[in-house]
């Protein structure tokens, strides 16, 4: 943690009730849009979340280093943040 305030937790998601069967969908590919009535991501009810794939946000050393799917798939799936760099 330091003295920089990060955090390497994966914050919960507010709209999400815990114990609750959840599943969790990628959509590789997809990029972030506009919200307006032709995306059909924010058109879908708000039970969705960005996940960001790249830099600090999956423990790559700077925020100018591209992740991928497969750097993002590996955060999602330990449930925490991990240095990849």
């Amino acid at each position: 943690m330091g003295s920089s305030g990060f955090s390497w937790k994966l914050e919960d998601h507010p709209k999400l009730e815990k114990g609750k069967i959840l599943a969790m969908v990628v959509l590789d590919g997809w990029g972030e849009a506009n919200p307006d009535q032709y995306n059909c991501i924010h058109g879908a009810p708000d039970r969705w979340r960005l996940v960001r794939a790249h830099g600090k946000a999956v423990g790559l050393p700077t925020e100018d280093d591209m992740g991928n799917s497969e750097v993002g798939h590996n955060a999602l799936g330990a449930g925490r943040i991990y240095a990849q760099g």
